[in-house]
């Protein structure tokens, strides 16, 4: 598991945004035409500790990028948005982003957990359906109170520092491991990984059979293969006006942004 830093690009003027670290850190592999295998390779590296050169074999030609979970806003709109705008960076460097999961949602009102978690699954489910929503992980109070006191300086020593530090970390995973399904996003980005070494292989055996590269062709079908899908949504009757908004969703309707504002603002949605 790699950390990324900040958003996508950060780094990018001196090489090391998160894009090229993901490809850095990927997956190392051959060309289906290649007489050195993988397990090969990574077999000598964990035996002497001094790579596949030691048995005079040539390094992996490629690299499969590491897949990407992004970490989400809370809300909807706004959630869903900056993830397509993160996901769009990592698309155009041919690095698989998987899905997200979403962070410091409230535990009530209109914008609560449940709510939101409702819209942005059905959104994945008919807009993006090879990506997924792993997870929703609620505002912790103890962490928020946790956090105030170490800004305002009410926490005196550095060893008091350390302490209150260690205690909100165990918080967070302890919470972090009801929200997210772990096991998932472990299960999905080993598939993901193989999906791209297997297509690059099979490109490279094809490229090679018609004496040209098929790299361009292929990346970009990899990354298109987890971009957004249009879906068909029903209209709803202007007629139909005392539907709310999570029933109206039930029957496949797509509300007017009137409609949508009028049910919000009745249910006690924050303007803006």
């Amino acid at each position: 598991v790699v950390d990324g830093v900040g958003y996508p690009a950060v780094g990018s003027i001196t090489g090391t945004d998160n894009a090229s670290v993901a490809v850095a850190c990927g997956r190392p592999f051959d060309d289906a035409s290649s007489s050195t295998s993988q397990v090969d390779i990574i077999s000598s590296a964990c035996e002497d500790g001094m790579g596949a050169a030691c048995h005079g074999a040539e390094a992996p030609k490629n690299r499969a990028p590491i897949p990407v979970l992004l970490v989400g806003k809370s809300g909807v709109g706004d959630a869903v948005d900056s993830f397509n705008l993160n996901a769009t960076y990592f698309a155009n460097r041919n690095v698989p982003v998987i899905g997200a999961i979403f962070n410091k949602l409230s535990t009530e009102g209109f914008y609560s957990l449940e709510n939101c978690k409702e819209a942005i699954d059905m959104y994945f489910s008919k807009r993006q359906p090879k990506r997924k929503a792993y997870g929703y992980i609620p505002e912790i109070p103890s962490l928020k109170i946790a956090r105030e006191a170490m800004a305002k300086d009410n926490v005196s020593s550095e060893e008091e520092k350390l302490n209150t530090s260690l205690q909100m970390a165990d918080s967070f995973v302890e919470e972090f491991s009801k929200c997210v399904n772990v096991h998932e996003i472990l299960r999905d980005a080993e598939e993901v990984t193989t999906e791209y070494i297997r297509q690059h292989q099979a490109q490279s055996s094809q490229g090679s059979i018609n004496g040209k590269s098929a790299a361009l062709k292929r990346d970009h079908n990899f990354a298109g293969s987890h971009s957004m899908q249009p879906a068909k949504i029903p209209r709803l009757d202007p007629q139909v006006s005392k539907l709310n908004i999570v029933s109206a969703r039930n029957a496949g309707f797509s509300l007017t942004r009137d409609q949508i504002e009028a049910m919000a603002s009745a249910a006690g949605a924050a303007g803006g």
